[in-house]
């Protein structure tokens, strides 16, 4: 298709913070991304060389300033999202249903920690039966934040899910973590890991952190539609009809 062929390399990782990474980019410099994971430092690249490619192609044009915007502002809700609860409590929510997303958390963990809210770490767990189920707990378990941790695992409602108890056996076989139980209800898994202060982690499953999200957050662009509001779209035609 003579299509051409870019190889792009990760940014250059400058530092990390509670909110986001620094990284420094070709053609734009220190730039902040406003998401968390080292990782994102080759997304970000990546984003920057599509731009690129659709300036040369004669497609969009996107100058430097709206890029800066663009990835200070970029927001992934259940991918590394960081709830502040108040009252020394932190929830970080992200779905690591594989092992690479395992992975990817684990290094999260670890370099997120000092930046997290003081006390014990909890991580609430839940995962498909038919996932790499075993990778994703020797991934994630390798994660030095983990140490001394609590781990509750729970099930969501999904034919595919994996019972908790089974889940929980799982996460006994690897030797981080000082606790592992389980707690069948994700919801009442959620509470009992919020009952003091710490960070709750919650991952595994994006059903898992979709259900959690839901319960914690009140997201107007999440909410199903009020029946019984008009349609805006409604109301434009009837006046164009007019």
């Amino acid at each position: 298709m003579a299509a051409p062929l870019t190889v792009v390399e990760p940014a250059t990782l400058i530092r990390w913070d509670r909110d986001g990474i620094d990284v420094e980019l070709p053609g734009l410099g220190p730039t902040r991304v406003g998401l968390r994971g080292r990782h994102q430092a080759a997304n970000v690249a990546v984003a920057d060389a599509v731009l690129d490619a659709l300036a040369e192609a004669g497609i969009a044009s996107v100058d430097v300033e709206a890029r800066r915007r663009g990835y200070a502002t970029t927001v992934w809700p259940g991918r590394l999202e960081l709830l502040d609860l108040g009252e020394g409590r932190d929830v970080l929510l992200d779905g690591a249903h594989n092992p690479a997303g395992a992975a990817a958390l684990a290094q999260a963990l670890d370099d997120l920690r000092p930046h997290l809210a003081a006390g014990p770490l909890t991580l609430v767990v839940a995962s498909m039966a038919d996932k790499d189920v075993d990778g994703v707990v020797s991934a994630l378990g390798a994660a030095a934040a983990l140490r001394n941790a609590t781990v509750i695992a729970t099930s969501v409602d999904a034919p595919r899910a994996m019972p908790a108890a089974d889940l929980a056996e799982r996460w006994r076989r690897v030797s981080g973590p000082a606790t592992v139980t389980e707690v069948s209800d994700p919801l009442e898994a959620v509470k009992v890991a919020l009952a003091g202060p710490g960070t709750t982690v919650v991952a595994g499953s994006l059903y898992l952190v979709g259900a959690v999200r839901a319960h914690l957050v009140d997201d107007p662009d999440l909410r199903d539609p009020d029946p019984l509001d008009p349609d805006p779209r409604d109301a434009g035609s009837g006046a164009a009809a007019r």
